[in-house]
């Protein structure tokens, strides 16, 4: 039962293909699943059980399938858009329009980004290499393979880490920065390697090149099949899924801070152990116990339960997507919990100069008292 689980993201792409099959505003098929897991994962209680699934290749299949599916439903969007049962333009296009960038851009990040996340951790090259591919042409996100291993994985909460966003950044602020982090580190690492290997960085094997290059393959396929209409809505498709993307960092590890040189703790990321989330996002919000050990396969990782706990991811996205809302709710009251529960000493003052930088409140006094 536990390995079924992991088909879900298979099944509910599956959906979304059979609507832009037929055309027309059933491209919003795939959508209607969103409302019911989202009201589960927020009725449910939490699911903090370990899995006990058979054997690994049983939960490598909905991986390596759910990215499948994703080639056929760009393919199904481009055949609609050429056989005309999928319009982008003229009376009656804009709901079409809208509803394939929604879809395509939401399916492109839920549950690819997890499943992607999961392969680029994989200790073969072939999974890392499709992971790369995937989240290069999909989700507008070429380099992550690279920065997040070497950079996030050893600062995550620290000064040093452009995946973890400071107090009072919205997710707006947060997608751009962590962009940029993402390509810079990209950039410094591989060139870094590359010099190792007495190499110039501006070789053809430079990944991050090699990344950014594959981001322009996808929107040049759309072009040249269907037109430039249907570039467009790939373009602002793989914007959508940028943005969810970068949310799973954002709620993961939000306002969080960590001493540069501190010991990894279980306290330093955010988890959403949300009974749909978890294998909907191939325990991707099981988060801390998967940054204890990188390799750990998906199915493997356990819940802690001790750890600071978030609301389900769904509702963190909804309210996000306000900021007023996000502070007020959620982030605000979460970190103080975190501040005064679970943060360090020298952790207390890095959150009191982070909410000084935010124009937060001083809920902690400077030696990390409680304040009345």
């Amino acid at each position: 039962m536990d390995t079924l689980r992991y088909y879900i993201g298979p099944l509910i792409t599956s959906i979304a293909v059979v609507g832009f099959l037929i055309g027309g505003n059933y491209v919003w098929l795939g959508l209607v699943s969103f409302p019911f897991l989202l009201a589960l994962d927020v009725a449910l209680p939490p699911d903090l059980a370990e899995r006990k699934v058979g054997s690994p290749i049983w939960l490598d299949i909905p991986l390596y399938l759910h990215l499948v599916l994703m080639i056929v439903l760009y393919a199904a969007f481009l055949s609609g858009v050429v056989a005309g049962s999928i319009v982008l333009s003229g009376p009656g296009s804009l709901s079409q329009v809208l509803g394939c960038i929604v879809t395509i851009g939401w399916f492109s990040a839920v549950p690819t980004t997890p499943v992607a996340h999961e392969l680029s951790h994989r200790r073969h090259w072939f999974p890392r290499r499709f992971s790369l591919t995937v989240l290069a042409t999909m989700s507008g996100d070429p380099n992550r393979d690279i920065g997040h291993v070497r950079t996030h994985h050893i600062y995550l909460g620290s000064s040093k880490d452009s995946d973890t966003a400071p107090r009072g950044q919205t997710i707006y602020e947060f997608m751009f920065r962590a962009a940029r982090g993402g390509y810079v580190d990209a950039l410094y690492w591989e060139a870094e390697a590359l010099r190792r290997r007495g190499l110039s960085p501006w070789n053809w094997r430079n990944r991050a090149y090699q990344g950014l290059m594959l981001a322009l393959a996808l929107p040049g396929i759309c072009w040249f099949v269907a037109g430039p209409m249907a570039m467009l809505v790939c373009l602002a498709a793989v914007l959508v899924a940028k943005l969810l993307l970068e949310g799973f960092n954002y709620f993961q590890h939000y306002g969080l801070v960590r001493e540069v040189d501190g010991p990894l703790l279980q306290h330093h990321a955010w988890n959403h152990l949300g009974a749909v989330i978890r294998p909907l996002g191939v325990e991707i919000t099981n988060h801390i116990n998967h940054h204890y050990d990188a390799y750990t396969p998906y199915y493997k990782l356990k819940p802690e339960p001790g750890a600071p706990q978030m609301p389900s991811i769904f509702l963190c996205f909804i309210l996000g997507l306000i900021p007023p809302l996000w502070f007020k709710y959620v982030a605000k009251p979460k970190l103080k919990e975190w501040d005064e529960r679970y943060a360090t000493p020298g952790e207390r003052k890095l959150a009191m100069a982070a909410n000084a930088r935010a124009g937060w409140p001083q809920w902690l006094d400077k030696d990390g008292n409680v304040t009345a």
